[in-house]
């Protein structure tokens, strides 16, 4: 019965001693889905913008292989026409950013699992051909991301970006 005892209380201290992100690591069966978009902010330095105004929408979807992304600043205005005027276009392809690619995961770290997607697709070219790095953890129903540094396409500085999602019904 000691033992046994003994065996208990030598688990317990093992586990309490164990790194929080340890006992809630993210699996990259977790990040299947389609989750839609929080909040986005870009951090470059003491900076932090919003490079989508604060009312962000969109969605990423991430399949076993595949991520797609699509973020919009909501507040964006309709264009007058189906035909974009110069004006408009421009307006347009500041206020979103897409793109899609494969991706693989790698170890867990204290940031979440971490994921790299080759960029094959985008709205902008200058992300075309990058690998864009995300550390991702899973929280409830929401996920947790960050960038180590990555181009944002509507300013063109490399920066930390961070966004918040919620799994989408």
């Amino acid at each position: 019965m000691n033992k046994i005892l003994l065996v208990i209380a030598a688990v317990a201290l093992a586990t309490a001693g164990a790194p929080l992100y340890a006992q809630h690591q993210t699996t990259k069966d977790q990040l299947v889905g389609t989750w839609k978009v929080l909040n986005l902010k870009a951090i470059n330095g003491e900076k932090v913008s919003h490079p989508l105004g604060d009312q962000v929408a969109g969605y990423v979807t991430i399949t076993s292989d595949r991520l797609w992304l699509l973020f919009v600043d909501s507040t964006r205005k309709a264009p007058a026409t189906a035909a974009l005027t110069d004006t408009e276009a421009v307006a347009m392809m500041k206020s979103q950013v897409a793109w899609t690619g494969k991706y693989s995961t790698a170890d867990q770290t204290p940031e979440g699992i971490k994921l790299t997607a080759h960029v094959d697709t985008a709205s902008s070219q200058a992300i075309t051909g990058n690998d864009r790095v995300y550390f991702m953890r899973v929280d409830g129903d929401k996920l947790m991301v960050k960038s180590p540094g990555v181009i944002v396409p509507m300013t063109g500085e490399k920066s930390v970006v961070e966004f918040e999602l919620v799994k989408a019904e």
